[in-house]
């Protein structure tokens, strides 16, 4: 019986992948995002998470990531209001698109926007320079875009 057990262990390790597919990373925009359920990524030693990709994020990035697209296209409406009083656009890329059409200026703002978001959403545990936490970016971004667009409501009583 011993060596049937001992014939059988070896054939299962011979069997055996070569390689981990556990060390393989997969990348945040695989299709394994939609279907996945990793909330969470594991910690390493006791100290913090490893940096990772997760596949479900958490409800509260998305609350930031829809309010910082929201931001954006109030931005982008308050600058042509702006625009129409008087004030002129600091930005010659955005002002050049202003100048083509105001409906290419709005797309392109929210298209770069959405795309800044994915990146930050897909590595927000990655860390950057100094050992920031890019989802430290994401919070950033927010009171950004939130501060731009109080200062633009301050100009529309300037600019009356």
């Amino acid at each position: 019986m011993d060596g049937v057990l001992r014939q059988a262990n070896k054939s299962m390790q011979q069997n055996r992948r070569i390689t981990d597919r556990r060390t393989q990373e997969i990348s945040p925009f695989s299709h394994h995002r939609l279907l996945g359920r990793r909330r969470v990524l594991r910690r390493n030693g006791g100290e913090e998470a490893v940096a990772g990709h997760l596949d479900l994020y958490p409800k509260r990035f998305m609350v930031i990531a829809v309010s910082i697209m929201l931001l954006c296209l109030m931005d982008a409406i308050n600058t042509l209001h702006l625009l129409h009083r008087g004030a002129r656009e600091i930005n010659p890329v955005m002002d050049l698109l202003i100048q083509q059409s105001p409906q290419l200026f709005i797309m392109c703002k929210l298209l770069l926007t959405g795309l800044g978001m994915i990146m930050l959403m897909a590595y927000h545990n990655a860390r950057i320079g100094l050992g920031i936490r890019v989802q430290s970016i994401l919070y950033g971004t927010l009171l950004c875009y939130a501060a731009l667009v109080l200062y633009q409501w301050s100009m529309f009583n300037s600019l009356a």
